[in-house]
């Protein structure tokens, strides 16, 4: 079957790739726009976020190689300003095997994740969470989103900070490549 205008024949087939041309290169001049457009908080440009988000005047970010496994590439926590970063860890960037450690737990209506290191006795925790708020049958969910960074020293929380967006996530390549662990309730605040 075929489409009839006015001194043109016009295949069905021809239409859609048309079509799909047309939205693929809508995504391709739009995609680098949103990218520029998204902030890499205290990663550099060569590299890819896996968290991050502003904590009042200071900024939590965890950034990796563009290239990364367990055993190649390297990823690194930063904390500070960008001008004036205040902790880094590792100090020296080496691959996350045995450093980073990823927990996930699932809710009903939600889920939360949590990556995990330690430096000299104090974890650090960065987390995000969005859990159900409301179970009412024909009201609204109303999730509750949360993120950001808990420590603990000895077994004990020394500190929690919440990131002021709530669109703080840890995002795919610690789901890819960093190690499992159980998941730990009692970080989430």
């Amino acid at each position: 079957m075929s489409y009839m205008h006015p001194g043109v024949t016009v295949s069905p087939f021809s239409r859609d790739r048309n079509v799909a041309g047309i939205i693929g290169l809508l995504f391709a001049l739009t995609s680098p726009l949103a990218l520029a457009d998204e902030s890499l908080f205290l990663c550099k440009a060569d590299e890819q976020l896996i968290f991050g988000c502003d904590i009042g005047e200071k900024t939590v970010s965890l950034c990796a190689s563009k290239e990364l496994t367990r055993e190649s590439g390297y990823v690194q926590y930063r904390f500070g300003q960008p001008d004036n970063i205040e902790f880094v860890y590792p100090s020296e960037k080496t691959p996350p095997a045995g450093k980073f450690f990823l927990g996930l737990a699932a809710f009903s209506g939600g889920g939360a994740s949590i990556v995990r290191f330690d430096n000299s006795g104090y974890e650090y925790m960065l987390f995000d969470s969005m859990i159900r708020t409301n179970f009412t049958p024909g009201e609204p969910n109303y999730p509750k989103f949360q993120a950001g960074v808990v420590t603990r020293h000895r077994g004990k929380i020394t500190s929690t900070r919440l990131c002021d967006d709530n669109e703080a996530s840890v995002r795919g390549p610690a789901f890819d490549v960093f190690e499992r662990e159980d998941f730990d309730y009692d970080v989430l605040p």
